[in-house]
């Protein structure tokens, strides 16, 4: 097997394995009642619009929000995964008044049904 031949193989193994979404920091800013990722000075954010209501344990999933520079890259799920951690961690209901969130729920709602009210 020639050098080029292996390189070729050896990459295409790695390829195969290869995970397309990247694992970002998401950051819950409280003050503003968004789960932000910090895309960098040019990138700006992406973000999940919330509203809490903790006499009701009931927090609002709003709106999602990715820039065409994270577009493609899974950030949106990111947002709703953490969204959906902060509520559980919390023993709160959660509303689901966004369509991405709807849809991220639909998809894993096995794992999240417990967790959502009308």
């Amino acid at each position: 097997m020639s050098c080029m031949l292996a390189a070729r193989t050896i990459a295409a193994r790695i390829g195969a394995g290869r995970m397309y979404g990247t694992v970002t920091a998401v950051t819950n800013d409280a003050k503003r009642e968004k789960f932000v990722i910090d895309l960098g000075r040019n990138g700006g954010e992406a973000f999940l619009k919330y509203t809490e209501d903790s006499g009701r344990k009931l927090i609002r999933l709003e709106h999602t929000y990715v820039p065409d520079a994270g577009k493609g890259k899974g950030l949106g799920k990111q947002l709703a995964e953490a969204a959906f951690q902060y509520a559980i961690e919390r023993n709160m209901m959660v509303r689901l008044e966004c369509d991405f969130t709807v849809k991220y729920y639909k998809d894993n709602e096995a794992k999240y049904k417990a967790y959502v009210t009308e």
